[in-house]
This record gives C-alpha cells, sequence and structure tokens, in this order.
C-alpha cells in the first residue's frame, strides 16, 4: 500500500504540472458540448453552423427527428458531465470568465487528472497480478508514465488514456478472477471492457483480445471446458449493461440498433443537403489509401512511426524476445494478444485517409496498443538494467534516458504545433497530414527557437512553451510542483532501486 499511495502521489504531481487546463482538440470539445446539452437541454450542435467544405463539421449528422447531433461515441461525453454541470454553477462566482473556458478548466482537472492517475495505478496493478515484484512494479509504473507516450495522452484529453485506463482494468481483473477465484473479478473485466467500447466503437478489438486472454487464462489454468465458459459468461454478464446502454443511445439518436455515429457520418457526407454546392468526395471516402501506406506510415514514417514517438518499444521488444522463455505462461499469453491487438489496430486503420490520426502527436489510434504491449516488457527491461553490469546497462540506462527526453519534449508545447507550420493541401486527400515531416525532431527545433531565435531558419513564431501561463501566482504554484516532482520521483527511484534490485538477483 505505501508503494501505492507513493506512484499515486508521483502521478498526481506530474499529471498535475502537465496540465494546460483546456481540453485541446476538438472533438474533446464537442463531445463536451454533447454532455452539456444533455443535462441543459439545448442543442448539440449549433443551429446557425454552416460548413466551409464538404470535410467541415464531417461528424455533425442529422438524427432521429431531424434533429443534429455530434456523430461520436458517448463514453467521454458521460465522464465529463459532472465536471461540465460543476464548471456551469461555478460561473456564478466568476462572471467575467467565459463559461466555456471554465467549464473546460474544470472539466480538465477536476475529472481527467483523477482519471490519469487512476491509469497510472491500475498499471501497478496489473503488473503486480503478473507477478513482478513491488519495487519492479513501482519502478515500472513510473518509467510506463515518464518515458512513453502515456504522459503526452495525460497532457492531451483525447480518448487515449481513458480507453487504456478500462482496457487496463479489463486484463487484471482476468489475472485477479484468475488469482483469487472470485466471481466478480471476471464481471468486473467485462464491464471495463465495454466502457471502453462506449468511449471509442474500434475499442471492439480491446473487447476480442481481452476475451481471448480470459479464455487462455482459464483454459490453462483449469483445463476444464465448463470453467472456461463460466469465466466467459460471467464476463459477457459484465459486458452486457453497458454494451446495451450503447446501442440504445445510438437507437434513439440514429434510430438504428446497430449504426455507430461514425458509419452515420460517412453515409450523410455525401446526402446532407447541408453539404449541396461543395465538390463531391470519392465514392469510398475515407478509404483512399492501400493498406501497404497505413500499415508502413505507423511503423516507420517520420510524421508516426510508433518506433520514434516510443524509443523504448523496439528495444524492450528486444528484451521480450530474448527472455520470452523465462516468462510465465500468463505474461507470453498477455504479450501474445497485445501484439495481436496491434497488428488488428493497424489493419483496421491502414486504408484510412487519416491512418495515423490527422493532427495527433504519433500514431493515435494505435499508441493505446503500445501502452499495454510495454508494460510487462519495460519491467523487463528495468529488471535486466538493474541486475546487470557493463556496458549493456549503460546502454539501456541511455534508452531510457532518451525516451524521458523525447517524452518532456512531447508535452512542452502544444500537440500540433508542428503540423500548424507546414502549409496544407486540401485537395490531396490521401497525404495524412505530410506523414514525409520529421515532427519529433521539429518540435527540439521549436524548443531551441523559443530561447534563441536565430538558431534556425525554420523558426517561424514564438509558440508557448509549458507551462503556457504568465501569472505570477500560477508561475510560483507550478513551480514548486514541479520541485516536488521532481524530488519525489528521485527519492523513490532512490530508494526502491536497491530492493528491487535485492528481489530480482534472488528470486533469480
Amino acid at each position: 500500500m505505501k508503494t501505492f499511495i507513493k506512484i499515486a502521489l508521483i502521478a498526481l504531481l506530474w499529471v498535475t504540472i502537465i496540465n494546460r487546463g483546456e481540453l485541446g482538440s476538438w472533438d474533446t470539445s464537442a463531445r463536451l458540448d454533447m454532455a452539456h446539452a444533455w443535462w441543459t437541454g439545448t442543442e448539440e450542435v449549433d443551429p446557425t453552423f454552416h460548413p466551409k467544405n464538404r470535410l467541415d463539421g464531417s461528424d455533425i449528422v442529422v438524427g432521429v427527428g431531424g434533429k443534429r447531433y455530434v456523430a461520436y461515441e458517448v463514453g467521454q461525453s458521460f465522464l465529463m458531465l459532472p465536471g461540465d454541470w460543476l464548471g456551469t454553477q461555478l460561473h456564478q462566482f466568476f462572471p467575467t470568465v467565459s463559461p466555456t473556458k471554465l467549464r473546460s478548466t474544470v472539466v480538465s482537472y477536476l475529472i481527467f487528472i483523477p482519471l490519469n492517475v487512476a491509469a497510472v495505478v491500475s498499471c501497478f496493478w496489473l503488473l503486480r497480478l503478473l507477478g513482478f515484484g513491488e519495487g519492479i512494479s513501482g519502478l515500472t509504473t513510473i518509467a510506463w508514465l515518464l518515458c512513453t507516450t502515456v504522459f503526452l495522452y495525460a497532457q492531451e484529453h483525447q480518448q487515449n488514456n481513458q480507453v487504456l485506463l478500462f482496457v487496463i482494468i479489463g486484463y487484471a481483473s482476468v489475472l485477479a478472477y484468475i488469482n483469487r477465484g472470485k466471481p466478480y473479478f471476471a464481471v468486473c473485466s467485462g464491464l471495463a471492457i465495454s466502457a471502453a467500447l462506449l468511449m471509442r466503437s474500434t475499442s471492439i478489438i480491446h473487447v476480442l483480445t481481452v476475451i481471448l486472454f480470459l479464455i487462455g487464462c482459464v483454459a490453462y489454468q483449469s483445463r476444464n471446458q465448463l470453467t472456461v465458459l463460466s469465466a466467459v459468461g460471467l464476463w459477457i454478464v459484465g459486458f452486457l449493461p453497458l454494451g446495451l446502454l450503447g446501442r440504445v443511445f445510438d437507437y434513439i439518436r440514429y434510430g438504428s440498433f446497430w449504426t455507430i455515429g461514425q458509419s452515420f457520418a460517412i453515409k450523410q457526407i455525401t446526402t446532407d443537403p447541408m453539404y449541396s454546392g461543395f465538390p463531391e468526395l470519392p465514392a469510398n471516402y475515407p478509404f483512399l489509401n492501400p493498406p501497404y501506406v497505413g500499415i508502413l506510415g505507423v511503423l516507420i514514417s517520420p510524421a508516426k512511426s510508433i518506433f520514434l514517438y516510443d524509443p523504448l518499444l523496439l528495444p524492450c521488444l528486444v528484451v521480450g524476445i530474448v527472455y520470452w522463455k523465462k516468462f510465465s505462461p500468463y505474461i507470453q499469453w498477455y504479450l501474445v494478444t497485445g501484439l495481436l491487438n496491434l497488428a488488428l489496430f493497424i489493419i483496421l486503420t491502414s486504408r484510412l485517409v487519416m491512418w495515423g490520426g490527422d493532427w495527433a502527436w504519433g500514431a493515435r489510434y494505435h499508441v493505446t496498443s503500445v501502452h499495454l504491449l510495454l508494460i510487462p516488457l519495460i519491467a523487463t527491461f528495468i529488471q535486466r538494467m538493474i541486475s546487470g553490469k557493463g556496458f549493456i546497462v549503460w546502454i539501456m540506462r541511455g534508452i531510457l534516458a532518451t525516451a524521458l527526453t523525447v517524452q518532456i519534449a512531447s508535452v512542452t508545447m502544444y500537440y500540433g504545433t508542428e503540423i500548424s507550420q507546414v502549409k496544407f493541401l486540401p485537395q490531396d486527400l490521401a497525404a495524412d497530414v505530410h506523414s514525409d515531416q520529421f515532427r519529433l525532431g521539429q518540435r527540439f527545433i521549436n524548443i531551441m527557437c523559443h530561447f534563441n531565435r536565430s538558431f534556425s531558419k525554420q523558426c517561424t513564431e514564438d509558440v508557448p512553451i509549458l507551462p503556457f501561463r504568465n501569472s505570477k501566482i500560477f508561475l510560483f504554484v507550478w513551480r514548486v510542483l514541479l520541485a516536488f516532482a521532481i524530488g519525489t520521483t528521485a527519492r523513490f527511484v532512490y530508494t526502491t532501486w536497491p530492493k528491487a534490485r535485492k528481489t530480482w538477483i534472488s528470486h533469480v
């Protein structure tokens, strides 16, 4: 429990420090508008909205009764609803502040910070259930937060870290069910995965891989078909309430039990009178690319490669291959389902015009799979690093330091800074936000340009840098929190490292 509390505190400090106090992306703001409309009885979409082209407002649809809806999943809106209500009530005490800005700030701090902390401590729980020692699990959890793109998506409130939270709980609950035999853990797993599906419809892939993980673990433990069927039945009992709720909401909004908002929007983008007069889109929009474009783009493109934005992934995969035979069957099966999860997401998005997640930092549709895969792999990487000696250990420390540097750079500026520096070519629908742009390298240039405008010819503007605000009181509090976060993290690593090394050597 001591380690658990320390990890929660460290996560709270770092997530608070990087929080910009706003929602960031347009789609998150649109989901907040959805939540606001539900409890106030207002419209989700501004009745005076007029698109500027056929892609402008492409996620707005005409639903049941001719009412316009934002065609997004409802899960994130549900999570933001309490914060939206509170922000609205607080406006009477801060009448000079824009009500929209106040609502966004309250949601950013009071909803997303706790959710991100919950994702971090869930990682620790999963590691312990996978059989890693307390010290290794603690060090891994901190590295997972600070040295992967989990850090960036704790700052940018897109759906990634909320989906990640629910999927981790889904996997961890399966292992808790295996270890303790309590049926409610299997039910909890199904409930958590249905929450992920409510957040994002593509989480159907998480549904598949988690239930495969459940079947494999129970089959390995019991070798009994009835026991496996019983576990799957319990899992389905947990899955059904939110799974059905999502279908009911879509039926109320779009008039079909089996229609999801995104597919409904694709159908209407060519038929909605709102877009009359605009040039037509290709018949197969948004599936315009041959599959290799999205597959290779996610793997090796300068703008979106998962190996660039998560530098720990490749060396951790190598370590995983080397230590494969030493893994428990549960870790092996977790990694198999994790690789399947990543492969399915790559295939699913490979033909999309925006296969990498448009303006997002890194390959937004795929990083959750990477985060899941890295959990036991980083633990193994750290085990090897703290127990070894010589040149290889220094290389591993260098890799860890590089990953930390990349993630700190990612939160230093607004995630869309680099793409905004490139002139768009809207007629080239398959370009996918200039996949040849080395956005990570440009980020380091932009950081240097902030301090020295003569550093590069690519210095185009003075881009705001963390902490993004100039108020003297805010800066003082922020600097105190930063010092506290660095000190607390350093002390945790310093005190935990020797214990973890001793425990690992004894285990070996």
